[in-house]
C-alpha cells in the first residue's frame, strides 16, 4: 500500500491520539496505606510532636536576643517557627509561621536562637523511626516551635 504525505500526517495524528487516550485512561492510583498521605500530595511533611530536645537555648540566650526597644518598652510577643530537622538533630530551614505583633523584631530574634536547639540524631528517635516508612521518605521531619516573648521571661515549647 503506498501513502501519500497526507495520509502519513493523518496515521501519525491519529496514533498520537490513541497514545494519549491510552495515557488517560492509566487506572487510579491506589490510595495510600493509613496513615501516609496521598501518593501525589508533594507538600506532605512529617512532623515530630514532644520532642526531646538534648539542647535549647537559655534565658541569657534569649536576653541577649530580645528586641532592646521591645525591652524598654515592657513588650511581649508570641512567634511559632516551623523548622526542619537535619539527621544530626539540628533544625535548618527555619521560618516565621505566626508573629503575633509583626515588626517589632521578635521574628528575627527567634530566628537567631534555632543553631542552639538540638535533638538527638533521627536514627536515635522513636518518634521519627517508628513512624510509617512512607512518612520517613517524605523528607526531613519538622518540628513546630512556638515561643513566647516577655520581658519578665520567655517560654518556648516545641510541638
Amino acid at each position: 500500500m503506498v501513502f501519500s504525505r497526507k495520509m502519513m500526517v493523518l496515521v501519525v495524528a491519529a496514533t498520537a491520539m490513541a497514545a494519549s487516550s491510552a495515557m488517560a485512561a492509566d487506572p487510579v492510583p491506589a490510595p495510600a496505606a493509613p496513615g501516609c498521605p496521598a501518593p501525589d500530595n508533594k507538600d506532605a511533611v512529617a512532623y515530630i510532636k514532644n520532642p526531646k530536645w538534648l539542647r535549647r537555648p537559655s534565658g541569657d540566650d534569649v536576653a541577649s536576643v530580645y528586641p532592646p526597644h521591645a525591652q524598654r518598652e515592657h513588650k511581649s510577643d508570641r512567634t511559632v517557627m516551623d523548622c526542619a530537622i537535619a539527621d544530626d538533630g539540628t533544625l535548618q530551614s527555619c521560618e516565621v509561621l505566626d508573629d503575633k505583633a509583626p515588626g517589632r523584631g521578635f521574628d528575627k530574634a527567634a530566628l537567631s536562637l534555632t543553631k542552639l536547639f538540638k535533638m538527638p540524631p533521627l536514627a536515635e528517635q522513636t518518634a521519627f523511626t517508628g513512624l510509617p516508612e512512607c512518612i520517613r521518605k517524605l523528607g526531613p521531619p519538622h518540628v513546630v516551635i512556638p515561643m513566647d516573648w516577655s520581658a519578665t521571661g520567655t517560654s518556648w515549647s516545641g510541638r
